[in-house]
């Protein structure tokens, strides 16, 4: 009779362990520092402006891009840009969208729609959103950077797919990439 309790503890235990391990394992990823949708920030050097800045839903596109002829395909993703502290100029420039393989694709910065995000500088407070769009004549997207003019990102969304390339930051997250449960270490 003891051993079949004990047993039957042993097995109870484990069903337990397995299924308060499990939850724990599938919200894993939602805690990844630079996943689409995440908030990011960025400061100039004295932190008198500071901006966070959001990339979501990077997809094929079907949005007409008047006056620009698209040597690829048309992507597009939503940004949005909060001024934080001080007035804030998005510099639309550097943003790039990128493929697992590394393969970068600048912002379409000067294709001017409706959908599109503004460059227009926000107040304190403030919060602009719109698409940005890119010409993608190699490997699909799945991640979207903005750099600080340099090669190396200052900010980065992505989790659509695993990353092969390395993508060292510019600026500490509150998680490595390395460590990142959603890219398993492929940054």
């Amino acid at each position: 009779m003891r051993r079949s309790a004990r047993i039957f503890v042993a097995g109870a235990a484990m069903l337990v362990a397995i299924g308060v391990g499990m939850p724990t394992a599938t919200a894993a990823p939602e805690s990844c520092p630079h996943r689409f949708g995440s908030p990011q920030q960025l400061s100039d050097a004295g932190g008198a402006v500071v901006q966070q800045w959001s990339v979501s839903d990077l997809r094929a596109s079907t949005d007409p891009v008047p006056g620009y002829p698209l040597v690829g395909r048309l992507w597009e993703a939503t940004a949005s840009v909060e001024a934080l502290t001080g007035a804030v100029t998005p510099i639309i420039p550097n943003v790039y969208a990128v493929s697992a393989s590394g393969e970068r694709y600048q912002v379409l910065w000067q294709v001017a729609s409706p959908s599109s995000f503004s460059g227009a500088t926000i107040s304190q407070g403030q919060t602009s959103t719109g698409k940005v769009y890119f010409d993608v004549t190699g490997a699909d997207p799945m991640a979207v950077i903005y750099t600080n003019g340099g090669s190396t990102p200052a900010m980065m969304w992505c989790c659509n797919g695993d990353m092969m390339m390395p993508m060292p930051m510019e600026m500490p997250m509150p998680m490595s990439m390395a460590d990142c449960p959603c890219c398993a270490g492929n940054m």
